[in-house]
């Protein structure tokens, strides 16, 4: 029988330094460009849509990351479960990819205006979006 914690601490582990690594970014963004002109102030209404619309990508991509979570607890036993879990681990990072988008285009929006209201927003929607690909707590007991 195949050990299933260290795959899902290992995913834990993962989900924490994404979403420690995608709060820290735009903290530093804010830290460098501060006292710096906004450049392009007549690109804050689309950037802003658009940074809600790749929300859109991430509850597309949540899809597969389930199908895996269900493929890897399935395959438990058999012989694929290397490749489930291999898989498994492959739609987390992907998902938590597309689900950091709104927060860089948060950042790319707060470095063409300078606003910091519509980075806040992407940002937290960012970790919103995360956390669709948190592991499971009671998997570890």
């Amino acid at each position: 029988m195949l050990d299933t914690r260290p795959h899902w601490q290992a995913m834990r582990r993962n989900w924490r330094m994404q979403c420690l690594a995608s709060l820290i970014l735009p903290i530093a963004v804010v830290w460098f460009f501060h006292d710096r002109q906004g450049a392009y102030p007549e690109v804050a209404l689309p950037l802003f849509i658009a940074g809600l619309l790749t929300l859109l990508l991430s509850v597309w991509r949540y899809r597969h990351f389930r199908q895996a979570v269900i493929d890897a607890d399935a395959q438990q036993d058999s012989a694929e479960a290397e490749s489930a879990w291999t898989r498994l681990h492959h739609q987390q990072l992907l998902g938590l990819t597309h689900a950091k988008l709104p927060g860089w285009l948060g950042m790319l929006h707060y470095v063409c205006t300078l606003e910091m209201t519509p980075l806040i927003l992407l940002v937290l929607a960012s970790q919103g979006a995360m956390l669709l690909y948190r592991p499971p707590a009671q998997r570890f007991g």
